[in-house]
This record gives structure tokens, C-alpha cells and sequence, in this order.
């Protein structure tokens, strides 16, 4: 079998390797389809808060049951991923916010993730095994680790007008953002980027879009208020975002900003007389996880608009170059 390990000195590297065995009490999955993440492309540039090297990354992938000794898992049984490693009985995870878990370890970051042949998943890890129908596309079903995220920042704002939505950031997660509040029933979903190239592909059908580099934000929209903003990129709130927000809209802080970049002081005048809702999110709880695979299995989302890049696992590093220079918006991994 296969795999590709992050070194310490952040190099990608394809490693040879024996076949695990089957655990006690739990099963191996033979990777199907793996996506990666600009994250994962963060991870290589310049690390990431939670990652430890050396490491196998990859958070998003589906596999089929090809070892069990598990009667709760059938060979050939297809399961989608959840990324992270719940206790299940801490307070966190007993209300469901399993991304909260008091020790969640995440595959990818600081646990080896799904950029391998096969991997083995011991009887406490089973419960982020998610099974879905044979005969379901995994490329499609692989959709449901960023799918989730996005459903995790968007439930926050149960409350929100559908009336006018501005995405900031046109790559894989804006888009999906962009097919989400669509498939939900926002009436109009402005889609923000500098990059022109990005702007004009790989986007939901009826999506306007506004292109930072000739004009900014407030500039463009200083005649329409915004019902929600969410930043798909890194500071994608660096700007006073207050001044078109409508009262009672919603911000999204789904993005951070990059390291050494602080934030413009928000105007929290500005906040109280608009009575506006601002909320982090950071990752997804296994209830959003299963919503977001229920979605793609029964086609309640259009994703079509997606031109995948596909690869074999040794190809991973050529992957990597393809999204750093931004050529295609999701690299898949569908040979192992």
C-alpha cells in the first residue's frame, strides 16, 4: 500500500508500506476517494495551529469495509469519514458538539489522516465512520467533510432573512457555500473575489459575482444591504463589513486571518443599534456531518458545476501545486 507523509521539514513524500492488519473490535477501510483541502495546502506552505509532524494528511474521504471484526460493519460496506476522534461521553459530545470533544483528535492534523491505501480504524474510532449506499458516487459523497463545515456555520443563523447573501472568496468552499444558501432559497447570492479567473467557473447557476480587483466591497455595494456575510477566505473581514450590513443581519467568522494580520476594531455601535449576530465556526459536530452526506446521497444539492482534478495517491504533490496556482478548485484523489 501506499501512503504520503508530511515530514518535519514540511515535504511531501510517498512511502511504501505494508498493509495494516484488521484491529480487534474494528475494521479497515480501503480508501475510495480523499479530497484535498487549501488547508491541507496550508499545512505543507506554512503549518497550521493543530497539526504535528510528521504526518499523513487528508480529512476528507469515503472507503469501503474490507476487513471487520465488527458485527456492526459488513465487508463492502461504504462509509464517509467524520474527521474527528470523539470521546462521545464528555459534556461537549453528549450535547453533540463533538468538534468541541474534551480530547478530539483530528485525522489529518494530529492524528494520521486519509492519504493512504487502507486504513485501520480500532473500535473506538468507529463512531466517525459514517455508512452511505452502494452505488452512491464517492467522489460525491467525499463532498460531506467540507459540505458540513458549511451547514455548521450557516446553522448558526437559523433566524436570517433569505433575502440577500455576500460570500467572500470563490475557490472550492465559497462555491459550496454559494450551492448551499441555493438549495436553501436565498433569494440572491453575491459571490466576492479578486481573482477574475475564479470568478467565472466552477459556480452554482444564477450566482452574481463582484470582482474585488477593479472595485472594493463597499464600493459595490454601497446601494444593497447584506442579510449575511461569510468569509471563504483568510481576511475576508478585514474591512468595516458593519456599514452595508441590514438590521438584524449575520456574519459568519468562518475564516480566521493570516498570521500577523490583525482585524480593523469593529464598530460595536454599530453591532448593538443594528442588532447584528456575529458567530465563529471552526469545523463540524458528527450531526452536521451526517446531514451534510444525507444531503449529497439524495442529490438535495447541485454540485455539478465542479470540475474536478483527479490523481492517484502518489500524485498528491502535483495535486498540491495544482491548487496552490489555483488551476481547478477541488483536487480529487481516486486511485490508491
Amino acid at each position: 500500500m501506499k501512503k504520503v507523509l508530511l515530514n518535519e521539514d514540511r515535504r511531501l513524500e510517498v512511502v511504501e508500506a505494508s498493509p495494516p492488519v484488521t484491529p480487534p473490535g474494528g475494521v479497515l477501510v480501503s480508501m475510495k476517494a480523499a479530497a484535498i483541502c487549501r488547508t491541507d495546502l496550508k499545512m505543507v506552505q506554512s503549518g497550521q495551529k493543530d497539526l504535528s509532524l510528521p504526518r499523513i494528511l487528508g480529512h476528507e474521504g469515503v472507503g469501503e469495509i474490507t476487513g471487520s471484526h465488527n458485527p456492526s460493519f459488513k465487508i463492502g460496506t461504504m462509509v464517509a469519514i467524520y474527521p474527528g476522534i470523539f470521546c462521545g461521553k464528555c459534556e461537549q459530545c453528549r450535547m453533540g458538539v463533538t468538534a468541541k470533544c474534551e480530547k478530539i483528535k483530528i485525522f489529518g492534523f494530529n492524528k494520521d489522516g486519509f492519504f493512504r491505501s487502507i486504513i485501520p480504524f480500532p473500535e473506538e474510532q468507529l463512531s466517525s465512520l459514517v455508512p452511505f449506499p452502494q452505488g452512491v458516487d464517492p467522489e460525491r459523497a467525499v463532498l460531506a467533510e467540507p459540505l458540513s463545515c458549511c451547514l455548521s456555520a450557516v446553522d448558526k443563523f437559523r433566524y436570517v432573512k433569505k433575502e440577500r447573501a455576500l460570500i467572500i472568496g470563490a475557490g472550492a468552499v465559497g462555491s459550496i457555500f454559494a450551492a448551499l444558501l441555493k438549495m436553501e432559497g436565498w433569494k440572491e447570492i453575491i459571490l466576492a473575489d479578486k481573482n477574475r479567473e475564479r470568478l467565472s467557473r466552477e459556480l452554482p447557476e444564477g450566482v452574481e459575482v463582484i470582482d474585488t480587483s477593479k472595485s472594493s466591497l463597499l464600493e459595490s455595494l454601497k446601494d444593497k444591504g447584506v442579510d449575511l456575510i461569510i468569509p471563504a477566505c483568510p481576511d475576508g473581514l478585514n474591512w468595516p463589513f458593519w456599514e452595508i450590513m441590514n438590521p438584524g443581519g449575520c456574519v459568519s467568522f468562518f475564516s480566521g486571518n493570516r498570521k500577523g494580520n490583525e482585524l480593523l476594531p469593529i464598530d460595536m455601535n454599530a453591532v448593538h443599534y443594528k442588532e447584528l449576530t456575529l458567530a465563529g465556526s471552526y469545523g463540524c459536530n458528527i450531526g452536521d456531518f451526517r446531514s451534510a452526506l444525507n444531503i449529497l446521497v439524495e442529490g438535495k444539492i447541485d454540485i455539478t458545476f465542479f470540475q474536478f482534478y483527479r490523481i492517484p495517491v502518489e500524485g498528491i504533490p502535483d495535486g498540491m501545486g495544482v491548487l496552490s496556482r489555483q488551476e481547478i478548485k477541488k483536487v480529487i484523489i481516486n486511485r490508491f
